[in-house]
This record gives structure tokens, C-alpha cells and sequence, in this order.
């Protein structure tokens, strides 16, 4: 059954939209400035207002371990921090360390995940400074057997509203209030409406949006029908146990066979290897394409048939719409479905989607 896309018992996604549709997006009387976050398992993305009215955008691997590694304290561009947690004790986020694996069941709701969105906060130029921020969960978090899981998205609040502190120089920012929304949704938002809130792609009818994460692959068909409720068609939803991470360690395994070397390699080493087909060892830099190219062939095949599997073959949608870090690494993912889109700019969807619901909040 269709699940309701409700705020408060009142609220109707389209109509308040629609309400605030044509307003700019600086009008903001907030002096707390607003960020939306998609914090993912392997990417942590960052989008949100400046206190000139600008957009600010951040995007950081999702590399953390826990306890000082000795890399240096808190900068100005973010780049390693160091910092401390009531329950957990300190942790390290920096790309130049090998990444503690953040695809684990309580990932949302953990210590780990509330530094990387402080650690995403400073490296945005928010150190210091007052936010409201929206972040999101996965379509199998967010809702439980077709109704919002409102005990985890409250728990997940709850989480990143607890102090975080700096070791060393630096501030973090201060958070004043969280929002919670569905990370596949906000993605819809983002493609169904412009920066001003005004309707760039027909909302009626019924949009599949693919999110391709870190850990998972996110499937929501969202329904939308005039004067009626926005929905999530439950039984055409759901979420995969596959993403980038999964080619990561693949490409990891691959390589480590084909050099013959045993070394646990830093986050940004396999993402270059992915992304660029290359990766240095021994002071020099290896072509390794022919290595990556048939590993990510292999996911983009097993994520097409998850995706049939829900929405077969996306006859029935207007859309089929891919978003997130695996949007821009499966480039050519779109061109199994005829109606498939690869949206603009795909690892910001959810970011971007989430700021323009919270500001259409705002403008209200």
C-alpha cells in the first residue's frame, strides 16, 4: 500500500510547494543558517546557505577511525579532524587514513556518523557558526513495514543534536535543531522542482528515484496525483545491500592480487583507482582500468536487476531517475530503461532536495 508523505498530519507535499512556489531563496528572516546533509556510508555531501544568500557546497569521502591518529589537528579547509564524543572518545577523519568500514546496521545513529556531519560542517565554513540542518535516512530506515519509522528518525535527531567537541584549534558549528527526511524523496524533490521552487519535470503520475549509495541501493516510487497526498508506493520501494563501497573492496581485492601486496590502502587510493583507473604504488602511478572497468560492469548489472525487481521495467513510470555517488560513477546506469535520467549533478540530489523542502518550510 501506498505510504503518505506527511510532515505533520496536515501536510501535503505538492500544495505547500505549490504555496511557495516563485519566492526567492534568500528571503530568510532565520539567523540560523540552513544545511542540508546526506550522509552516506561513503560520501558525506553538504548543501546549504551562507550568511550572504549564497549556496555552499561540501563533499567529503566518509573516512573516519576511531581514536588520534596523529595527523595533524583541525584547519580551515577541514581536511583532518580531530575530535571528541562523550560515549565513544575520540576519532580521526581524514582521507589520508584507512577508513574504519561504516557499512554497519547503526550507522545513522552512531557517534561515528555525528562526527563526519560536524567534521562536513566545518569543512564547509559552518565552524563556529548557528545551523538548522536536515539530513535523511534510507527508504528501509525511514519506513517499517509502510509507515515511517518514526522511533529511528527521532533517535537519529536525537543523535546529532548531542555535543561534539574539537581536539585541538577549531569550533564546531552549533546545531540548534535537526530535521529527518527519506533520502530517495528528497531526490524526487530535487528532480520534480528548480532552485525557486517553481516545477521544471511534470509531478503527476508516479517517478522511480534510484539512489545509489555507499552501502545500498535506494528504490522509491513516489506518486504524486493533484490535491492529493504525495506518496511512496511501498510495494514498489525498497532497499538493495549493494553500492559503491561493494566495487571499492572489489577493486581493492583485485588489486592487491594483481601486485601481490598485502597493504590496507587509504579511502582516496581505491577512489582514484575507480574513478581515474589509476593508482600509485612504489612512487609511481599504474594503470589499472582494465582491472576496474569489468568490476563496475558486474555492479551496474546486479543493481539493473535489483531495480527490475521492484519496478520492473519502469513502463509504468514517467521517470526512471538515478541520483547519488553511484550516479556518477554507473554513468551510463540510465540507458537500460527508456525512460531513465541520469539527473544533473546526481551525488547532490538528496542534499539539494532536502534544503529546497526545509526552505519551502521556511519560506511559509
Amino acid at each position: 500500500m501506498p505510504t503518505s508523505l506527511k510532515g505533520h498530519s496536515k501536510f501535503r507535499l505538492r500544495n505547500v510547494l505549490k504555496r511557495r512556489k516563485g519566492k526567492k531563496m534568500s528571503e530568510n528572516e532565520n539567523k540560523k543558517l540552513l544545511v542540508a546533509i546526506d550522509d552516506g556510508y561513503a560520501q558525506t555531501k553538504l548543501y546549504g546557505q551562507a550568511e550572504d544568500g549564497s549556496i555552499v557546497k561540501f563533499c567529503m569521502r566518509s573516512s573516519v577511525r576511531s581514536g588520534r591518529w596523529g595527523l595533524g589537528e583541525i584547519s580551515g579547509s577541514g581536511s583532518v579532524g580531530l575530535y571528541d564524543t562523550a560515549e565513544e572518545g575520540p576519532f580521526t577523519v581524514s582521507e589520508d587514513v584507512a577508513s574504519e568500514n561504516t557499512q554497519f546496521d547503526g550507522f545513522h545513529l552512531s557517534a561515528m556518523n555525528r562526527v563526519l556531519v560536524n567534521h562536513a560542517l566545518v569543512g564547509g565554513g559552518y565552524g563556529g557558526k548557528d545551523v538548522e540542518i536536515i539530513t535523511g535516512l534510507p527508504v528501509a530506515d525511514y519506513f517499517v513495514n509502510g509507515l515511517k519509522d518514526q522511533e529511528k528518525i527521532d533517535a537519529k535527531r536525537v543523535n546529532l543534536l548531542k555535543k561534539v567537541s574539537v581536539s585541538g584549534e577549531g569550533s564546531v558549528a552549533t546545531i540548534h535543531d535537526v530535521r529527518v527526511g527519506c533520502q530517495a524523496v528528497a531526490a524526487w524533490v530535487d528532480y520534480i522542482y528548480n532552485d525557486d521552487l517553481t516545477e521544471r519535470h511534470e509531478a503527476e503520475g508516479a517517478v522511480a528515484i534510484v539512489d545509489i549509495g555507499g552501502r545500498t541501493t535506494d528504490i522509491a516510487t513516489v506518486i504524486s496525483q493533484d490535491e492529493q497526498p504525495t506518496k511512496v508506493d511501498y510495494a514498489r520501494s525498497g532497499t538493495a545491500n549493494i553500492g559503491v563501497l561493494d566495487v571499492y573492496k572489489a577493486v581493492e581485492s583485485v588489486i592487491s592480487a594483481e601486485f601481490k601486496i598485502k597493504d590496507t590502502f587509504a579511502t582516496k587510493v581505491i577512489d582514484r583507482a575507480v574513478r581515474e583507473g589509476v593508482v600509485r604504488l612504489w612512487g609511481k602511478d599504474n594503470d589499472v582500468s582494465k582491472l576496474v572497468e569489468p568490476i563496475i560492469r558486474e555492479h551496474e548489472a546486479k543493481i539493473v536487476r535489483e531495480i527490475e525487481r521492484r519496478i520492473g521495467s519502469g513502463a509504468q513510470m514517467n521517470a526512471v531517475v538515478f541520483v547519488g555517488g553511484g550516479g556518477a560513477l554507473f554513468q551510463k546506469i540510465a540507458a537500460n530503461f527508456p525512460n531513465g535520467h541520469m539527473i544533473a549533478d546526481p551525488e547532490f540530489a538528496n542534499a539539494r532536495g532536502l534544503f529546497k523542502f526545509a526552505r519551502s518550510l521556511q519560506l511559509g
